[in-house]
């Protein structure tokens, strides 16, 4: 019995996926959000992308959920706020395009009460409140992230590029959040459990 517990606890550390490794949002309370003057510039919808990426103790899945507004501040030709929302009735997945039944499967579930809810928060949104310049180009991020109507203030590593003429053209970052801070409890399966830890992997493009 003691050799057949030993086995089965190698092999679960040898499945074991690991979540991406990326900066772990630092999460708080929510900011208050303070007015800033600025010139606002919209985003581009069609270049501006947010990935996703969840995590089993066997495997992994990828995707996408479409941005469906927003705009940055801009000051001095300085980001010094924005706002996005996001349109949770898109959330697909990517990595089980050969399989359309399982595909879907998973997209219904992840839109499901299990998951986000979609029907009942079609919308998640992050607010900026900050920004702090650590070096040029390379910022820290603060912000309200709201997530099936639960906000919390993040802070998260970015980089900002610019264009010749030195305005801000576009801002990426990578990082993990703890879906449990958001309510999003599904544990999965008792073999397969999932990670606490999503990856988003944030590209937004400036008109």
């Amino acid at each position: 019995m003691k050799k057949i517990l030993i086995l089965s606890l190698a092999l679960g550390l040898t499945y074991c996926e690991k979540a991406p490794e990326a900066p772990k949002a630092e999460t708080k309370a929510p900011v208050e959000t303070a007015k800033v003057a600025g010139t606002s510039v919209g985003l581009d919808l069609t270049k501006s992308t947010l990935k996703w990426i969840g995590t089993k103790l066997k495997g992994k899945h990828n995707g996408t959920i479409k941005i469906a507004d927003g705009n940055i501040l801009v000051k001095d030709n300085k980001v010094v706020g924005g706002k996005f929302s996001l349109d949770m009735t898109s959330i697909d997945n990517a990595d089980m395009k050969d399989d359309a039944k399982m595909k879907a499967k998973l997209e219904g579930h992840l839109k499901s009460e299990d998951f986000f809810n979609v029907e009942k928060f079609p919308k998640a949104t992050f607010e900026i409140t900050s920004i702090s310049e650590e070096t040029a180009g390379s910022v820290n991020v603060t912000g309200n992230l709201t997530i099936k109507d639960v906000t919390k203030g993040v802070t998260f590593p970015a980089k900002i590029t610019y264009s010749a003429d030195k305005k801000p053209v576009s801002a990426t970052a990578n990082f993990n959040i703890n879906r449990q801070l958001w309510g999003i409890t599904y544990p999965g399966q008792p073999d397969n459990l999932i990670k606490d830890e999503i990856n988003l992997d944030l590209n937004l493009s400036a008109m």
